[in-house]
């Protein structure tokens, strides 16, 4: 064996040393954005909010993305629907979790909890709105889907409602 042998073996054990060690810091980075501890002790790690989901006050968990092919918004003067699918890699009771840890941070409250064939059905409501939160087992690439809907309820007064015309005097 020669010597420029012997440095070509050390310079590849070297860089591919040095790639195990940059790839294993930035799974550990990676983690540690997503997950933090929580309960005395920090037995378990819980899911952490996105700082600017696509609707402000719908919590998205970090890593999971909007699938725009299936989903849809609409925000009028005085209503909003929202029907949105995210998909992610965690726990789907995490992801449950989640949601009844977070949407009251955004004054939504719990109404109901359901577990239905597998999904975790959470409808939470916040003064005239209602938003129902479905958490289900994904494909093989994606191990959870969250699907979002959110509409407003009850009856809709337009913001003309009681204005009065200036030059006839009348309300409408």
């Amino acid at each position: 064996m020669t010597a420029s042998t012997t440095t070509a073996r050390i310079v590849f054990v070297v860089a591919v040393v040095t790639v195990a060690a940059v790839a294993a810091v930035m799974a550990g980075c990676n983690q540690t954005s997503r997950l933090q501890p929580v309960g005395d002790q920090g037995q378990r790690l819980e899911l952490v909010a996105q700082t600017r989901p696509p609707i402000l006050d719908l919590p998205v968990p970090i890593g999971f993305s909007l699938d725009e092919r299936r989903s849809r918004n609409f925000a009028g003067a005085v209503a909003r629907y929202v029907d949105h699918l995210y998909k992610g890699r965690a726990d789907k009771f995490a992801v449950g979790r989640f949601y009844k840890r977070n949407m009251p941070i955004s004054r939504w409250v719990l109404v109901t909890e359901i577990g239905i064939q597998g999904d975790i059905t959470l409808d939470f409501e916040k003064r005239t709105e209602r938003c129902r939160i479905i958490v289900s087992k994904g494909d093989w690439l994606n191990t959870v889907h969250v699907k979002a809907q959110l509409w407003t309820t009850g009856r809709i007064i337009g913001p003309a409602a009681g204005v009065t015309n200036a030059k006839t005097g009348t309300t409408r």
